[in-house]
């Protein structure tokens, strides 16, 4: 009876640790975070292409770049066997993605930059601090 208890214990200390150590869902929600973020970003630099719509963008950056860095943190140091492969795919392909869609903004507001020098400088800025928060994920 002993025995049987002790057996019976063990296997669910294995079993609460196997589902402790699986971070699956932590990641995937830092990255729907990220996606949001990164999203919500573009949207603003999108609705209005000039410098005073760059400032809404980093002035939504700045409030949100706290938490944001948080949680990338959290998930910072995951190992490979606490994620799935889906999720590690998933995540690769999100962050590349979003990465993009920033980059994609210098290049769909070129003639824009050309024509104003300010909103060229504020543009770049605000990209350089976002790959600055993926960077410091990484590190």
């Amino acid at each position: 009876m002993y025995r049987k208890l002790v057996c019976l214990s063990l296997g669910a200390l294995l079993c609460a640790l196997a589902l402790a150590c699986k971070k699956d869902a932590d990641v995937s929600a830092v990255i729907a975070d990220l996606d949001t973020f990164t999203q919500e970003i573009v949207k603003r630099v999108d609705a209005n292409p000039t410098a005073a719509g760059v400032d809404d963008a980093q002035k939504y950056f700045d409030s949100k770049k706290a938490d944001m860095t948080a949680k990338l943190a959290s998930i910072k140091n995951v190992r490979d066997f606490q994620v799935g492969e889906e999720t590690k795919k998933k995540m690769l392909e999100s962050v590349t993605s979003d990465a993009m869609s920033m980059s994609k903004l210098q290049i769909k507001y070129m003639r824009n930059s050309m024509s104003d020098p300010v909103f060229k400088s504020k543009l770049e800025k605000l990209t350089q601090d976002y790959v600055a928060l993926l960077q410091s994920a990484g590190k």
